[in-house]
């Protein structure tokens, strides 16, 4: 039996009055995942235990099958997983973000999509610049980096108060910053990368450009090294996990899975859709699980994009969707389509309610659900309190 988990990351939403009333999810054309609705089930899951925020390490965290009550210790280290660096027992790993600042406030989460090629130099200047035998700066992907801080817990900077950049768009950067005992430490850096990156030539060209520089650190998701059982050992299977952000990837080589390089794939909107899909059939002939991530509908919840989360989730629909299911015949394989968490439009953040999650394949009998939709599955009784729980269900 072959086993693939689709993560629509934060395709989830709330009734849209523009739409009429309807959620993104209702009004795009996904004639493939309504085909499978019609011939599969539907059911709710809440991702998000009591008690965490509703973000993407907490909630992939829970569908990859392990319980974050138990496993979960922060995001910066899972990152840290999956670019290799290793954390001493004292060592914490921070999520690391190129984000632009303007006039006090937060202007933008990810300094415009900065690519890859602009963030690895800028983050080997504030190395160089910045870096120390106890704090070090490594590239991620985009903006999305990485800090260490390689320095006697008795900091106790995974105590303090963090605030993720993307949920405080347009607002105080002073009333932000991180909180409580020892803050200064990371205040500093924040403070120091200003006027370094300030300087750096390829900010004086983005804004020459008209676009938005990568002109502020912003550092939170802080945690120490993770401890976890291998798949193979929880639930006996060898995976893959093909995902162009370093969180997920991260999580999947500390629980033994293969990850898998897209080219072109980029975690927004202009992603390799069909080489992701491409990329886990090819991986079906080595091992019998795959976890594909998109990222693009999340993005665009961030982003107030309603246009392009519709647009996203229809490029989902046929080039994802569509290319696993047109070569995957017969009744050998099961396949769980699922937001990891809503990130609704009006809120442009996470929120922590139960999203849709739809199983087709071997052993399951077809319910004649009229599509995929957050209405559609709340008209099933099938609910799970912990995704852990949903992928047992769906394995077994």
């Amino acid at each position: 039996m072959k086993y693939i988990v689709v993560v629509l990351d934060g395709a989830s939403d709330y009734p849209i009055e523009a739409l009429g009333g309807k959620t993104p999810l209702e009004v795009a054309e996904t004639p493939f995942m309504d085909s499978l609705a019609a011939r599969g089930i539907l059911g709710r899951v809440k991702t998000v235990p009591p008690g965490f925020t509703p973000s993407s390490d907490v909630a992939n965290l829970s569908l990859f099958g392990y319980e974050p009550q138990k496993y979960y210790t922060g995001r910066g280290p899972l990152e840290a997983a999956n670019l290799g660096v290793k954390l001493g027992k004292a060592d914490l790993a921070f999520r690391c973000n190129l984000i632009t600042e303007s006039e006090g406030k937060i202007l933008d989460y990810s300094a415009g999509h900065i690519s890859d090629r602009e963030a690895k130099i800028l983050m080997e200047y504030l190395n160089r610049s910045l870096g120390s035998k106890n704090v070090e700066f490594y590239h991620g992907t985009s903006y999305r980096n990485l800090m260490v801080y390689r320095a006697p817990r008795n900091l106790e900077l995974d105590k303090l108060k963090y605030f993720p950049p993307h949920d405080i768009i347009g607002k105080d950067v002073k009333k932000h910053l991180p909180r409580g005992r020892n803050s200064d430490v990371l205040i500093d850096l924040i403070r120091r990368s200003q006027v370094l990156l300030a300087e750096h030539e390829i900010n004086k060209v983005r804004i020459d450009l008209g676009e938005n520089p990568a002109n502020m650190i912003w550092l939170w998701g802080v945690g120490g090294k993770p401890s976890m059982p291998s798949f193979k050992e929880e639930f006996g299977l060898e995976g893959a996990v093909i995902s162009a952000v370093d969180l997920i990837k991260g999580i999947g080589k500390i629980i033994g899975f293969k990850a898998i390089k897209v080219e072109g794939a980029t975690g927004y909107y202009d992603t390799n859709y069909q080489g992701k899909a491409q990329a886990a059939l090819d991986a079906l002939r080595e091992v019998d699980f795959v976890f594909i991530h998109i990222e693009a509908t999340d993005e665009a919840g961030h982003n107030q994009d309603l246009r392009m989360k519709i647009i996203c989730l229809e490029r989902i629909d046929k080039l994802v969707i569509g290319t696993l299911v047109e070569n995957l015949q017969g009744d050998n394989f099961r396949i769980l389509i699922t937001p990891d968490h809503p990130t609704p439009i009006s809120k442009r953040t996470h929120t922590d309610e139960p999203v849709p999650f739809l199983i087709y394949g071997a052993g399951i009998e077809g319910q004649d659900f009229s599509g995929y939709s957050e209405v559609e599955a709340q008209s099933s009784s099938l609910y799970f309190n912990t995704g852990s729980d949903l992928l047992k269900f769906f394995l077994k």
